[in-house]
């Protein structure tokens, strides 16, 4: 039996990915005091042979949607909206009639975006959505197939250290006349997922015979979806915990602390709070006490506060900020390249510098060049590699003078002192612009 060959080449030969610093983006403040946060990272192609380019475009986009359906039968009725949150484009080698020819080598495109403090945080309901997509594509001739990566990030908000709702407790105080004198306490109103909301009774008797039949504890989460003027809020039970062995012994105050865990992330069974146009979610922590009376009456306490479910709490945020040495673990966004160059001596782990892929420099740069040349149907990109160059780490540094913390953070430099400063001798050679 004669085989027909495949007129269609399916064999990638070129690696494409996209980079970023991080894919959580962590948003500090609430809408009104966060400045925002800059997103960085990088487009890098991998060419295994000279490959035919049409264009190479990366997109960022983050929408809010909702879908929902209400009523039965001949009444029922469908929702439905969507909405674009922010959106942005970038174009590393921007469309043209010409094809570029891109020698084998790695090509490296960054990139940044400021995103500002308002943006809501992510969302995965099963009626609603708020999601942050990047996609890059190389755009490849007809019939070659493209190439495509895409990241999802994630974005959360962390409320400040010298926000109010962190600095107060919650307490709920009263009296039920003739029966019983309560305290219910929570610690703060801001909790992590995973975390554990302690909630503290403290329960003062007034009528004879009185027993605690059970406590329960309750976290509620309530979304509201609005689409064509129309909304819809759906409540969800959490968590819930029951205590049916409280003390009840003794004339004085009757007190236990429950805890009430918080599901991580990871069990995608609670949603941070969030507020967008479309999707608004949040969260309710609700009590009843089950009170049993000299005549085996059942009467029941019933008391709720609002709280907030973060991603991260702001104790563990600020605990998550890198000492002033390894403040350079915020900056690099291509570990694979820079996990090579440690790896083949040319970078030493305790001090390095990040340098442009002068590759892709020259590949954007070869449209330009080709506009006085008609002649040629096609046009290639220059991938040439650069030898290492003889400057050192400290060249261009002002010794005298220290960088400060949010300076260091921010430079292209590159510091991993390990506990201490290199010495004199120990300066080494370091790479310059090339391809790795």
């Amino acid at each position: 039996m004669n085989m027909l060959p495949n007129p269609i080449q399916l064999v990638q030969t070129s690696e494409f990915n996209i980079n970023v610093e991080t894919d959580h983006i962590i948003l500090h403040g609430n809408v009104d005091e966060s400045a925002g946060v800059m997103l960085r990272g990088s487009v890098v192609l991998h060419c295994h042979e000279t490959t035919k380019v049409r264009s190479i475009m990366l997109k960022f986009v983050g929408k809010a949607k909702v879908n929902w359906t209400e009523g039965l039968g001949s009444h029922q009725r469908h929702y439905k909206d969507e909405k674009t949150i922010i959106k942005h484009e970038w174009s590393f080698l921007p469309p043209h009639r010409k094809t570029y020819h891109l020698p084998e080598g790695r090509y490296k495109w960054d990139f940044e975006l400021p995103l500002p403090g308002d943006l809501p945080e992510t969302v995965d309901h099963d009626l609603g959505q708020v999601y942050y997509r990047l996609k890059a594509v190389v755009e490849r001739p007809t019939f070659l197939m493209n190439y495509t990566d895409k990241k999802v990030l994630r974005v959360s908000r962390v409320l400040l250290p010298s926000s109010l709702e962190l600095t107060q407790s919650l307490v709920i105080s009263n009296t039920w006349v003739d029966k019983i004198s309560y305290d219910i306490s929570v610690t703060s109103k801001v909790f992590s997922m995973g975390s554990l909301i302690p909630i503290t009774f403290a329960l003062v008797p007034i009528a004879p015979d009185l027993q605690v039949r059970s406590v329960s504890c309750v976290l509620k989460e309530y979304t509201t979806l609005t689409a064509e003027d129309h909304s819809k809020m759906e409540g969800k039970v959490i968590k819930h915990l029951r205590d049916e062995h409280f003390p009840t012994t003794g004339p004085d105050a009757w007190t236990k602390t429950e805890l009430l865990p918080v599901p991580d992330y990871t069990s995608h069974l609670v949603q941070t709070d969030s507020y967008c146009d479309l999707i608004k979610i949040k969260h309710k922590l609700k009590f009843i006490v089950s009170l049993m009376n000299a005549d085996g009456h059942i009467s029941e306490l019933r008391a709720a506060v609002p709280i907030i479910i973060a991603d991260i709490s702001p104790e563990e945020d600020e605990n998550a900020l890198p000492t002033y040495e390894d403040a350079w673990k915020s900056v690099p966004y291509d570990p694979a390249q820079i996990a090579a160059l440690v790896e083949r001596g040319d970078l030493p782990p305790s001090i390095a510098i990040s340098a442009p892929n002068e590759a892709a420099v020259a590949a954007s740069q070869a449209l330009v060049s080709s506009s006085d040349t008609d002649d040629d149907n096609d046009h290639s990109a220059n991938s040439s590699l650069t030898n290492l160059n003889s400057t050192t780490a400290w060249e261009g540094i002002d010794l005298s003078r220290v960088p400060s913390y949010t300076t260091a953070i921010r430079s292209n430099r590159l510091y991993s002192f390990s506990g201490s400063l290199p010495g004199y001798e120990s300066l080494v050679v370091v790479p310059g612009n090339r391809a790795s």
